[in-house]
């Protein structure tokens, strides 16, 4: 079983949420649970992706679900710090045209 990790800080009002660990079909829905528990949807959310080893299609689902809630609360999501293999995933998918990468 993969297992994610989280660490989170406060910054200039933005919430910073560092993950560690492979999003896929086992660990998408705790991403998504994790940022609900942050209730972070009326303002920035940064995702440091720097420890993501891995994404599948559920984990960009996931990341999706989790762009288009913090756009219903008129907050904003950004990803940073990409690893490798998440930049590559992010490229190939042109998911770079829907997130912003910061």
């Amino acid at each position: 079983m993969t297992e994610l990790t989280f660490t989170h800080d406060e910054a200039a009002g933005r919430t910073v949420l560092a993950v560690a660990g492979e999003i896929d079909t086992q660990t998408a829905d705790e991403l998504r649970g994790t940022v609900d528990e942050l209730d972070v949807s009326h303002r920035t959310l940064v995702l440091d992706l720097h420890g993501v080893e891995f994404v599948d299609s559920s984990g960009l689902g996931a990341l999706l679900g989790i762009k288009k809630q913090q756009d219903r609360g008129g907050g904003a999501l950004q990803l940073t710090r990409l690893s490798d293999a998440v930049a590559r995933i992010i490229e190939i998918t042109k998911m770079d045209r829907v997130f912003e990468i910061v």
